[in-house]
């Protein structure tokens, strides 16, 4: 046991000073996000009387037309730099927080969510999700993506539970919108100070209309465009979770938004617990089996949900959080293998514009289901949508373990080449 605690210190030691910043900012941000993000469709369709199918659409149609924006978000970071796009995704989540406390006009709450889904969340994804490619070799990554997950949902479990306090002071949910857009306000403060530009040597030279030709190249690796599409499946499930779960569990198992913030602490624990031991222990397996194995766990959370009556709620909510333990850095991992230096950001873009719009079918599909069919049977197409991507995702096992290894052979002559030229590893990879 002594061994292998160092093993993992010695292994930890080895991330980048940058790295550990960002992963301190992720946490800072997260509970800043977590302190208001759970709550927006329980004070949508509570507070403002929005019913389910048109909170679904209004949520799901706004990720949507805004997905584009991803595809600039990855341009941009090739081309001006992953730190400028990370400034304004922060700027992007305070907006939104601080725009649900002053109004409580319809229309005013569809701009906000749909400039955060433009300008916010999707673009830190994006944005870290390339710093830490750069940060880190083939062989760190997967690692490293955990780590960042580890500080993520330590994000998730805390602002709930500071959620719980401010919602007893002020159950209106203002006093949590407030208090997310200050915290996200400190995280803007460390990347404005602390963080570094991490963007490739050479990257640089790109123009903007060069960086957006490369969407050319991006789209035409089928081995990741096959990927994606069969992740949609997951993510759909996993586009859920904030959104419509709330509300179904609410109904069929009387799940108040007090019991929901402790719904959400389990999930935290959970993530925090399973993160790093989890993919430390399977993350150099097959990344297409790990993947099955996350849908797996997803269907059976979000199918079991709404039949098991509170507290044996939490029973699924594990269960989801052992498929996000896995999906989410699984998945990063297996997009920045499979990227080239000079279009990692772009390749992250696309990835970001999967994984939104998993969150934006998620709710605009889960909305109707869940007044057309019912939570019951709307949960149970999820759990079906899952074990059709857990039987899919091993048809590309062999395919992109080629595509894999002739990419660490390319980054591997490529950070031999920077070592010549005297550069930081960090910038060789």
């Amino acid at each position: 046991m002594s061994a292998a605690v160092h093993r993992v210190i010695a292994d930890l030691k080895t991330l980048p000073r940058q790295f550990w910043l960002l992963a301190a900012g992720t946490l800072v941000y997260l509970i800043g996000v977590e302190m208001s993000y759970p709550y927006e469709t329980l004070y949508i369709n509570g507070e403002l009387g929005v019913s389910m199918t048109t909170l679904g659409a209004i949520i799901g149609v706004s990720l949507l037309v805004t997905l584009p924006m991803q595809v600039v978000g990855g341009a941009l970071c090739d081309r001006v730099g992953r730190r400028p796009v990370l400034i304004v995704a922060i700027i992007g989540s305070m907006t939104l927080y601080f725009g649900l406390g002053l109004s409580r006009d319809l229309g005013v709450i569809i701009a906000l969510i749909a400039f955060e889904a433009a300008f916010g969340w999707s673009q830190f994804i994006t944005a870290s999700n390339a710093i830490i490619t750069d940060l880190t070799t083939m062989e760190q990554r997967t690692e490293a993506f955990s780590v960042s997950r580890v500080a993520l949902n330590a994000g998730i479990m805390i602002g709930p539970m500071i959620a719980l306090v401010l919602l007893a002071i002020d159950p209106s949910f203002r006093l949590n919108f407030f208090a997310s857009a200050i915290v996200c306000g400190v995280f803007l403060v460390m990347v404005l100070v602390l963080q570094r530009e991490t963007r490739p040597p050479g990257v640089e030279a790109v123009s903007i209309t060069a960086a957006f030709r490369g969407y050319g190249a991006v789209l035409r690796d089928r081995h990741l465009v096959a990927f994606c599409l069969i992740a949609m499946l997951p993510l759909y499930a996993f586009g859920q979770i904030w959104a419509t779960m709330p509300v179904m569990l609410r109904g069929l198992q009387d799940v108040t938004p007090t019991r929901w913030s402790v719904a959400m602490i389990a999930y935290g624990v959970s993530m925090v617990i399973l993160q790093y031991p989890v993919i430390r222990i399977l993350g150099k397996r097959d990344h297409m089996l790990l993947m099955t194995l996350s849908s797996l766990a997803l269907g059976a959370g979000c199918g079991a949900a709404p039949f098991l009556p509170w507290p044996w709620t939490l029973v699924s909510i594990v269960l989801i959080s052992l498929g996000i333990v896995l999906l989410i850095p699984i998945a990063s991992t297996v997009v920045s293998r499979l990227a080239p230096v000079e279009l990692r950001g772009r390749y992250m873009g696309v990835w970001t514009l999967v994984y939104m719009a998993g969150y934006a079918i998620g709710p605009l599909l889960g909305g109707w289901a869940l007044d057309a069919l019912g939570g019951r049977l709307a949960y149970v197409v999820i759990a079906v949508a899952c074990l059709i991507g857990a039987a899919l995702f091993p048809l590309l096992r062999t395919s992109v373990r080629g595509r894999v290894d002739e990419a660490a052979a390319l980054e591997a002559a490529q950070a031999r080449g920077g070592e010549l030229r005297g550069e930081r590893p960090e910038q060789a990879v």
